[in-house]
């Protein structure tokens, strides 16, 4: 069985849009490890937080995850508001930055910091611990502002790109982390610093996927309740495709199958299994070759 392991905080979510308001539990931890272990992963988390985690924690134990939780005065607690145009982000609390701690020896690792708990030796000992590697830029470029989470150019991403095999960027996240504003160009740049794939995800527009190639991968269609966690699904289900079959084009499709399914409803609940997957993945795929000819 093949060994997951995401190091990033859980969070505590209170997600606003024009109709509602819920709490949840989420960040990469939760969004990434429920998919790895949907998709048959033996699956970890590493992570920072206290008792208010207690009854999240024990679900994903229920679940067959297993969670190491450092302890921490404080949990990640962030409010993200759809009632708007664009998405806007808040931080109540933070759980502060996770030490790395060996779980053993890891198939993939995942990188998926919320709010800057990742430091860059935690990434070089967990490179150590991985066959692949995969990072998810979000939480390296956030920034606080009054409490309203802000974006900042990710100064530092030379030194701890290099360590990745794949990386993840969304199109509002690539602003700050390339001075190029083609899209492609942006991959490109990416790539140079070291990692083999760079996922380039486009909300509505699907995804750009570069590596020796580069590909664009159409969105699943499906109707949109909560976009929260669909780009945690899309990495870690890209991840484990990859490290399934080493090919591009058949991970970001994949990963576009995940992710419709998390988008159709609030939370990690609608996250589906491997098989649900790859009858989506299929049509995508089906609908892909039509549209290039093959």
């Amino acid at each position: 069985m093949m060994k997951f392991l995401v190091i990033g905080n859980i969070t505590k979510d209170t997600i606003r849009t024009r109709e509602k308001e819920i709490v949840t539990f989420g960040g990469t931890a939760s969004y990434a490890s429920i998919t790895a272990n949907k998709l048959g992963c033996d699956t970890y988390v590493l992570s920072r937080g206290n008792h208010k985690l207690d009854g999240w924690t024990r679900s994903l134990t229920s679940q067959g995850i297993k969670i190491e939780l450092e302890p921490s005065e404080n949990i990640s607690h962030f409010v993200n508001d759809y009632s708007g145009t664009e998405k806007r982000q808040f931080y109540l609390s933070h759980a502060g930055k996770i030490d790395f701690k060996d779980l053993g020896k890891m198939d993939i690792i995942h990188i998926g910091p919320i709010f800057n708990e990742i430091t860059l030796d935690c990434v070089k000992k967990a490179r150590k611990n991985a066959k692949l590697l995969s990072l998810d830029v979000q939480g390296f470029v956030r920034s606080s502002g009054k409490e309203r989470v802000v974006m900042k150019f990710w100064d530092e991403r030379a030194e701890f790109l290099k360590y990745a095999d794949l990386v993840k960027v969304n199109r509002l996240e690539s602003k700050f982390v390339s001075k190029k504003t083609n899209y492609e160009e942006i991959c490109e740049e990416l790539l140079g610093l070291g990692p083999k794939v760079i996922e380039l995800t486009l909300r509505e527009m699907g995804a750009i996927i570069a590596s020796k190639e580069t590909y664009k991968i159409p969105p699943y269609q499906t109707t949109v309740i909560d976009r929260t966690g669909s780009g945690d699904v899309f990495a870690s289900a890209f991840a484990i495709r990859y490290f399934e079959t080493k090919n591009a084009l058949e991970s970001g499709l994949f990963a576009s199958a995940a992710a419709s399914f998390v988008i159709e409803d609030f939370g990690t609940k609608n996250i589906k299994d491997k098989n649900s997957v790859l009858e989506r993945f299929r049509e995508l795929k089906d609908r892909y070759e039509e549209s290039n000819n093959f």
